[in-house]
């Protein structure tokens, strides 16, 4: 039996732990797949049983922070799965596998911290109280290995023991070898924050943070190698300052900031070496400043600023932005769009 996490505080400065954040009643939730204990099942004849091998669907995984805000799912079929290879996780189809939390009165304002098969990260977010999903359809990653989510935020020394406990237990660290992290944060609305996480390896931020309607700033990933940035901060409307990236591989530039009506600061060069692409509605809808104008269509002049050096603009440039231009003067169009798999964003 799991015992809730008593009020056993840190003394001497010693090394946080997950159990450790909890440790003064704070409100919010744990879940732990690596503690077989916290995991049940409910077969069809509606019995609840311990989880207790591989390939078990899950129905219920127990809140090990002591908080009792248990994770639920009555659907069979919508069901996490408990895998144990290579290491205790909950696996999940990122279609309709997904559970369930009611969070309290007040809801919760702090730090998550995600530890799944792909990578790991800490979160700033802000849920409002009710219904909240763990799992589901646009997730980082196709396994569950550890999920922490704290009222009041996390210190950078918490946030990183409570990842490095997460990948003791079988999480991947880093993000690092992601080629394709389409969908992976779409609707995360109650995140805040991002956290700069490792994107050199990946080719495609399709709709990556679409919806994610509480971002208001964009981290500096490493971006050499995406070629698709579709719809990658599409409806993003608190984003106010967009981050220089490396779009140097970049051919897929449609509906980028479609709909990011707060977005006013653009950088300088952000488009100066992208190969080619569509920019169709890249900037529909937007409230950029002039000099952010500017800097988008900074090639157009005989000559170009690319990072401090002069270059000249071959016909190719402006072949390619002839067409960031259209896009860019339609920026003020409503014209209605599919997103991947057939639905609006």
């Amino acid at each position: 039996m799991i015992q809730p996490i008593g009020r056993k505080l840190l003394r001497g400065g010693g090394t946080p732990t997950i159990a450790s954040l909890f440790a003064e009643d704070q409100q919010g939730a744990w879940f732990d797949p690596s503690t077989l204990g916290t995991l049940f099942q409910k077969p069809e004849d509606g019995v609840e049983a311990p989880v207790d091998a591989a390939g078990q669907s899950v129905s219920r995984a127990n809140d090990r922070s002591g908080r009792g805000n248990n994770a639920t799912q009555e659907t069979l079929s919508k069901r996490l799965t408990y895998q144990t290879a290579p290491s205790p996780r909950l696996t999940l189809d990122r279609v309709d596998d997904v559970m369930g939390v009611t969070v309290p009165a007040g809801g919760w304002t702090g730090t998550m911290v995600l530890g799944t098969d792909v990578g790991t990260a800490s979160y700033e977010v802000t849920i409002p109280a009710g219904a909240y999903e763990i799992g589901g359809r646009d997730f980082p990653g196709g396994a569950l290995v550890g999920q922490v989510i704290r009222d009041g935020s996390l210190t950078a020394v918490e946030k990183a023991a409570a990842e490095a406990e997460m990948v003791v237990n079988g999480a991947t660290a880093s993000y690092g070898a992601v080629t394709d992290m389409s969908l992976f944060w779409r609707g995360r609305s109650e995140v805040t924050q991002f956290p700069l996480i490792d994107t050199s390896s990946c080719t495609s931020l399709s709709a990556a943070w679409a919806n994610c309607t509480n971002q208001v700033t964009v981290p500096a990933y490493d971006t050499p190698l995406v070629e698709n940035f579709f719809a990658s901060w599409f409806n993003n409307t608190s984003l106010v300052t967009m981050t220089w990236l490396d779009t140097s591989s970049g051919t897929n530039f449609r509906n980028i900031f479609y709909n990011c009506p707060s977005l006013t600061n653009f950088p300088e060069n952000f488009f100066d070496y992208a190969k080619s692409g569509d920019f169709g509605n890249a900037f529909t809808n937007t409230n950029l400043s002039e000099a952010s104008i500017d800097n988008i269509l900074n090639l157009l002049s005989p000559r170009a600023s690319i990072r401090g050096r002069g270059v000249s603009t071959s016909l190719v440039d402006r072949l390619r932005l002839q067409k960031l231009v259209t896009a860019w003067l339609a920026r003020t169009l409503s014209t209605p769009f599919a997103l991947l798999d057939g639905r609006s964003m």
